[in-house]
């Protein structure tokens, strides 16, 4: 469809040719106005109803797209440049382009060394274009961390209070894309509802990093990455069901790592969680309908309704493990305060923090702490951790109101979890 500035473009192009202005008693080339109809391929009289219509705003003081029809000269009142000087203009017309494109390559490399910036943000259009219409726009959010693919909980370790394999992780997985097509269009039924912004936020793999890991895992690292992205590829195909549109961002997780000890550098681009967002983001690239922001950084940076959203695992917070009766919340509130600071000194103040990694579900202020797919573990017991259900984070995020709804996704109820035992698969039992 042609826009209005389309429109208002191709006719000054038209002018500056020569071809005379609408309502002009210039003879000659022709009118401008049938010659950008000719050109954008539109009907006969398209173009000069569209001017009327802009007349008709501008006497009215309304905002229009009138042409600027001085942009005409009259053929006797210009005089043509030689030859000469068109091939001179059209010189420096060449070098100017390409000097502006030079420098604006420096200004952007030297912003980068100076940490005033870091790579682009490939977010697609809708996440940060301006509302045109009266009704207020709405960007649902999923927080999908810590998916542990194949590590095993075994419920006889921790007297039956969870069970947890790769079966019920897939099982998990598929209720928490049931519950996003189920409440988020009618959390959003009095706004227009943009897509569905879903942030894998690491650890969707248990991996090797540990010596217990290796031995007890029912999969191996290449065998939950397969199984990762089967999940992923049949859960964003459900979402497109309900949601137009699907913007995908990624950053990595500790266990997700191929090294045996953490490094600083390479740290995305040798994870597990990268390798299966590119996988993922492969089997949508025939599809405009699914984008993803793949970050070579260990976090990601998401301009969404002119807001910005800061997604990060948590493991490179700066702070450590739980703190007494107090739990995770206490580092996880110092170490989100140290990512409000260090990311303010960029000057991006993120408006919402989400990570994972603790295995603890909060919301301390504008930070959503994600939960664990695996719920309670033997590790979590043995720390005589609280009994947290297995729960991920859903909310809404409102043009005007920021977030407005959200919820934790229970994936599977306290009261449930002595029967999980008798649900595994003969096989992982």
């Amino acid at each position: 469809m042609t826009t209005d500035k389309q429109k208002k473009e191709a006719i000054e192009t038209c002018l500056r040719e020569g071809f005379v202005p609408y309502r002009s008693e210039h003879r000659g080339k022709g009118s401008a106005v049938l010659e950008a109809t000719r050109r954008l391929k539109l009907n006969k009289n398209t173009l000069t109803d569209w001017v009327r219509a802009q007349d008709s705003l501008a006497n009215r003081g309304e905002k229009n797209f009138l042409p600027n029809w001085s942009l005409y000269v009259a053929p006797g009142d210009k005089k043509l440049p030689s030859r000469r000087e068109v091939h001179d203009s059209a010189y420096w017309r060449t070098r100017y382009n390409a000097a502006e494109k030079e420098l604006a390559h420096i200004e952007k490399l030297l912003e980068e060394v100076g940490g005033i910036r870091s790579l682009d943000i490939p977010a697609p259009e809708w996440l940060l274009k301006a509302s045109t219409s009266n009704r207020a726009r709405s960007v649902m959010s999923m927080l999908f961390t810590d998916l542990h693919m194949g590590e095993v909980v075994d419920p006889d370790e921790i007297l039956g209070l969870n069970a947890f394999n790769p079966h019920i992780a897939e099982q998990r997985a598929k209720k928490f894309f049931q519950a996003a097509c189920e409440i988020g269009p009618r959390w959003a039924s009095d706004t227009k509802l943009e897509g569905l912004l879903l942030n894998l936020g690491g650890d969707l793999v248990s991996g090797d990093i540990h010596e217990e890991l290796r031995i007890t895992n029912a999969l191996t690292s290449h065998e939950q990455v397969r199984m990762v992205v089967k999940i992923l590829v049949a859960g964003i195909k459900l979402l497109l069901k309900a949601y137009r549109r699907i913007h995908v961002t990624s950053v990595p997780g500790n266990h997700a790592r191929t090294t045996f000890k953490p490094t600083a550098k390479l740290y995305a681009k040798l994870s597990y969680d990268t390798l299966i967002a590119q996988m993922v983001a492969d089997a949508f690239s025939g599809d405009p309908r699914v984008t993803f922001q793949i970050t070579v950084a260990t976090d990601a940076v998401i301009p969404v309704l002119g807001r910005t959203a800061f997604l990060t695992h948590g493991d490179k917070m700066g702070t450590g493990g739980g703190q007494g009766f107090a739990g995770p919340m206490l580092p996880i509130v110092r170490g989100t305060k140290k990512v409000e600071a260090q990311q303010a000194r960029a000057g991006r103040r993120p408006d919402i923090i989400m990570h994972g990694h603790y295995h603890h579900s909060g919301n301390p202020g504008n930070v959503f702490s994600n939960g664990a797919f695996p719920g309670y573990s033997e590790y979590g017991n043995g720390l005589r951790a609280a009994l947290e259900p297995p729960q991920q984070w859903l909310f809404l995020i409102h043009e005007t109101w920021g977030v407005r709804e959200r919820c934790e996704i229970k994936l599977e109820t306290p009261a449930a979890f002595p029967r999980l035992a008798s649900a595994m698969p003969k096989e992982m039992a």
